[in-house]
């Protein structure tokens, strides 16, 4: 499959008229120099987003005045901006604005502890933060704008990217603080591409309810109502199935996305969706079979697609249209998208690894070194998955393993990695390992040995509270044991 001139499906009203020949970065490829957002565009496109919780923003900022707020930020243009605001018509006016005054949004957790927050912040060099509440340390000239706080980070150089660019945080799956650097227009395609893949259209109403600061919901959803004219109902997390439901038949959702483990919860509490709902894609992992069988038993009239897609590529790669392919089918993530061309290559061990090729692979690792070689570029526009799969003779793609340097729990990605890294920060600590135990084929729980080589080891409350200092609650494990250091150990 060959790669689509970009230009063939960019949304009109999100093109820039503006000239001026592209920046380009060294060893990737050219991106736009202006960014491609339309402010009206953008504009009618909060207009009818809203939120499940009905609640009226108060302190409302009319997207105009808050792009001239972050244009007049004393920083260069494209410098990176931390957004760490709860799903919600605040947190897109916000992720908007910043990319509207030419510079590079990144969306964190709410939840990320303030330790977590200046890490990713330093290591991307981002001037600023927003968030509902700042009570950080380095954080200064707090004031208060569109409904929350706006304060500079002022103890590291800032980082200017050029004006059109994104970082995606990498889902826990590539380090603490690592991230990758996308274009605005890169995503607006990819978005365009998987909308069209999965029929979406403008007088669809499309149901977000998964975290916005994950590349699948912000790409997929976020910006594929963007650019097919959808509407957007914002709910969640946290995640309820009777509260889904209801959400589905009252506001007249017709398209909805969910992770597998999401599903799973669907179908174990009865699987029976409600009529209005057309269409619901999948994605985040791997959807077991079984499930998708029982999901379209229980909704024939259902269209479901199973999706696979990474960060780093874009983030999505294929999509199976499962209501219309057979059951052997219904273990694969189907056929790539239009512009994607989906290779394999030997892993030394009998397995082989899927590559990406694609112009919306990102184009540049920020922030701290990745752990591991998931998602590294083998040349520009081809990524290394750190998946292992295959190709079949028609063209559909199979999943049948992952990186072991994550693993899924309580439903989201964790880097095994960032949890041992973490852990290893604390004085006393020479090496940290995590086990992981499957609860099912969709989850498992974690737990961290912590070897110690001190007069004094640190407790098991004080590892605690150490890591809960700088990880999310998914990333903490369940059980925790501090061992001492065998004999002839040697130190990190």
């Amino acid at each position: 499959m060959t790669a689509q001139n970009p230009t063939d499906d960019r949304h009109p009203a999100l093109t820039s008229p503006l000239p001026g020949p592209p920046p380009g970065t060294p060893g990737g490829p050219p991106t736009p120099a202006a960014n491609p957002l339309d402010p009206a565009a953008v504009h009618d496109f909060l207009a009818r987003t809203e939120e499940v919780s009905g609640t009226a923003d108060p302190e409302p900022c009319p997207l105009p005045a808050l792009v001239e707020r972050f244009a007049a930020l004393p920083a260069p243009p494209g410098a990176v901006v931390v957004i760490a605001l709860p799903n919600g018509v605040r947190a897109l006016r916000f992720f908007f604005a910043v990319s509207l005054a030419g510079h590079t949004p990144v969306l964190l957790s709410p939840s990320t502890p303030v330790s977590r927050v200046r890490e990713v912040a330093r290591e991307l060099g981002a001037c600023a933060l927003v968030r509902a509440a700042i009570r950080t340390e380095g954080v200064t000239g707090v004031i208060r704008a569109g409904g929350a706080d706006l304060g500079l980070f002022t103890d590291w150089p800032y980082r200017g990217h050029g004006p059109g660019q994104v970082v995606l945080m990498s889902s826990g799956t590539s380090g603490m603080a690592t991230g990758c650097l996308h274009s605005m227009d890169a995503l607006l395609r990819n978005a365009r591409r998987h909308g069209r893949s999965v029929g979406q259209r403008a007088a669809d109403t499309a149901l977000v309810s998964l975290p916005v600061y994950y590349s699948f919901a912000l790409v997929a959803q976020v910006l594929g109502g963007l650019v097919h004219g959808s509407r957007l109902v914002m709910a969640g997390p946290p995640f309820s199935v009777a509260g889904y439901l209801d959400t589905v038949a009252g506001r007249g959702v017709t398209l909805s996305s969910l992770t597998p483990s999401l599903v799973k919860s669907v179908v174990t509490a009865g699987g029976e969706l409600p009529g209005a709902l057309r269409t619901l894609t999948v994605g985040g992992q791997a959807l077991d079979p079984s499930y998708v069988s029982r999901l379209l038993k229980l909704n024939p009239e259902l269209a479901l697609f199973v999706t696979y897609g990474l960060t780093e590529a874009g983030p999505r790669v294929s999509t199976l249209a499962a209501h219309r392919e057979p059951p052997h089918r219904h273990g694969s993530v189907g056929l790539p998208l239009d512009g994607v061309e989906v290779l394999t290559r030997p892993t030394g061990t009998g397995e082989r690894e899927l590559l990406v090729r694609s112009d919306t692979v990102y184009r540049l690792r920020v922030g701290e070194a990745a752990p591991s070689k998931r998602g590294d570029l083998v040349e520009p526009g081809l990524l290394a998955t750190g998946d292992v799969g295959h190709v079949d003779d028609d063209g559909y793609v199979h999943v049948t393993g992952r990186s072991s340097d994550f693993a899924m729990v309580r439903g989201e990605k964790v880097s095994t990695a960032t949890v041992r890294r973490a852990a290893e920060s604390l004085p006393g600590v020479v090496r940290a390992a995590t086990r992981i135990t499957a609860v099912d084929d969709d989850s498992a729980t974690l737990a961290l040995d912590v070897y110690v080589d001190s007069a004094v080891p640190p407790s098991e409350a004080e590892l605690r509270r150490h890591l809960r200092s700088l990880l999310t609650r998914n990333e903490l494990p369940l059980t925790v044991r501090i061992r001492p250091l065998a004999a002839g150990e040697h130190h990190k």
